[in-house]
Parts: structure tokens; sequence; C-alpha cells
């Protein structure tokens, strides 16, 4: 099956869940921005769209995420990190090995991250996608996404990035191997910051979750030139700061609610078209046990129907409490 991609957004770029069938033919497309593939295995090759992650897909039909742009793509590597450019964005992508400290390792990554992002001319991050395993496992006395969180605001902290009302929306999972792999947006200007008003917001957590708290937003909301995104987080079964409930629908429900709630709260705020979930370009799950697939697919449907493109993956979520996390996308016209 072909796949039209510009059928699937408005807007400079966006993205969609292509058959991986497709990727032979998409590789080398000079239009990708990237092409992820859902896989065991990474590749980071040189000069092109290519990667993977350790994020298994569990269920459904096997297909890879294809970012793709309306201009053609400049490729590049700077550092560590490989990029690919238009005149609008940046798209930027990282593969840390694993060294046993991730609070250094999150700083060092993040440090060159705003160091590229500066020199390049787009110091604005308006999504953030961080893997790593083991996310919840104990290392030097600290949860490792705790001290992923230390090493992070660190960094952004050392370049006054630390700022709570330009933080990015961002999702943080447990791969199933590999190091910490940072993937991420940027822009010339900044988005706008989306808040939940069913939770306290991230960066203002107690400290009970950490010493320091997780530096991004609920979602960003990125007036394009020709179109408007809602990039939103990571998101789980959490009111207030709390988590809530044992079970996986009651979970799944929470979370539903919680994405409901930014959504709207971009349609009330900013004069987003859409307000409610079943309007978004796309939404990602993630599971922290791949049994729950069929399940959660099942109730999923149900609720959003069946045209709403998804792709459940098995990740970890970052508290390990949570059964299921999820993040989702809105790609539309200009308002």
């Amino acid at each position: 099956m072909t796949v039209d991609i510009a059928s699937t957004y408005t807007g400079p770029f966006g993205m969609a869940y292509v058959p991986v069938t497709e990727r032979t033919r998409l590789v080398n497309d000079p239009h990708a921005l990237a092409l992820i593939d859902f896989t065991e295995g990474v590749r980071v090759p040189d000069g092109t769209s290519d990667f993977a992650e350790w994020l298994p897909q569990v269920g459904g039909l096997p297909v890879c995420e294809y970012w793709h742009s309306t201009e053609p793509v400049a490729y590049e590597r700077r550092g560590n990190f490989h990029l690919a450019r238009t005149s609008e964005l940046l798209f930027l992508r990282l593969m840390w090995p694993d060294t046993g400290r991730v609070e250094e390792d999150a700083q060092v990554v993040y440090a060159e991250l705003m160091t590229v992002l500066r020199a390049e001319g787009y110091p604005h991050l308006v999504r953030v996608w961080n893997y790593l395993p083991r996310i919840n496992a104990e290392e030097a006395g600290h949860e490792r996404y705790r001290s992923f969180c230390v090493g992070r605001a660190a960094a952004l902290e050392a370049v006054r990035a630390l700022d709570d009302a330009r933080l990015p929306a961002a999702s943080a999972l447990g791969s199933c191997g590999g190091g910490l792999q940072v993937y991420a947006i940027a822009a010339r200007e900044p988005g706008i910051q989306i808040e939940n008003p069913r939770q306290v917001s991230a960066f203002r957590y107690p400290q009970r979750y950490g010493p320091r708290s997780p530096s991004f937003s609920r979602a960003t909301l990125k007036r394009w030139r020709e179109g408007v995104h809602l990039y939103i987080s990571g998101t789980a079964s959490i009111v207030g700061h709390a988590s809530l409930h044992e079970t996986l629908e009651s979970q799944l429900g929470e979370t539903l609610a919680n994405i409901e709630a930014v959504v709207g709260e971009a349609h009330r705020v900013e004069g987003l078209k859409v307000h409610t979930p079943n309007e978004l370009s796309l939404i990602k799950v993630y599971l922290r046990n791949p049994a729950d697939a069929v399940a959660t697919e099942a109730w999923l449907r149900e609720r959003l129907g069946k045209r709403l493109p998804m792709v459940l993956l098995q990740g970890d979520v970052c508290r390990s409490e949570l059964l299921v996390e999820i993040e989702g996308a809105y790609f539309g016209e200009t308002e």
C-alpha cells in the first residue's frame, strides 16, 4: 500500500504511521525528516532520516513513524547529533551509550543539545522524546528517571533555558535496551505552553518525586507559517500530582480524561479548532505489559473510534505503579 503522506496533515510538516513495507521506498525520500522503525535494533546512519527505537510495537499492523516536510530536507551532523533541517524547523536525534551514570549522561546530552540549537539558529525546543533503559531501576541510590531529571534540569539551568513558561512538550519512557535516546523538534520561535487544569504542572511537583522536577510542559501549541500543531506530552493516570488507580481500565480512563482536559485547554485559551481527543491527528500508546495490548486497543477504539491512527509500543512508564502512558498530536490548518 502506498501512503499519500500529504493527505494526513496540514502545515509545513507532519507525521503518519505507515506500513513497515513502505520503509524501503521512503528511507531516501528527500522530504523525510525522520523514519522511525519500532524494532529492538537501532540504526542511526549518517545522512539519512532512518533510525529505530528500542520500543517494539505490540499488536496491530507493523508500522513506521514517518515525519515528512513539504520542503526538501538537508541532513547534517553536529557533534553527536544527527540533524534534519528545513527553513522552519530542526529535527534532531542522538543515541548515547548507557554508561550506568544517567544523571551525568543526561546533563552532557542536554548541554550539547542546547549548544547545537543555539548555534544552528533554532533555539526553541517544542517537542522532545527521551527513552532510556531500566527507567525505574535504582542507580547510585536513586531511581534512574529521577536522576535523568536532575541531569536534564542542570543542563538547562546552566544555559538559562529552565524557564517555566517556555518548557517543551516531552515524553520519557523506559526502553527495552540501548542507551539514552533523544529526538526533538526545535524552531526559530517558541511555541505556546499548555498546562492541564486537572494536574499540577510537572515542573512544580513536590520533592517527594525527586530532587528536581521534570522539565516539560503538558503540551505545546506551535503556530507555524502554514499550520498549527498541538504536541501532547506523555500523559498518564495522574490527578494533581498523585498517581491514581491500579487497574489498566481505570488508568486508561483517567489518562483519557487528562488528554481531553489538555485539548480542551488549548481550545479554550488559544482557540484550537479541535477540543476532543478523537479529533487529534494520531496518538501513541506506551504499555508496561505487552499482554495488555489487545484490551487497551479495544478500550481506546470503543471511545475514540476506528479512524484515529494509533500505535501501541512496549515501554516502561516513569512511575513504576503506572501501566500505560499516551501521547498525541494534532496537525491542523492555520487559524
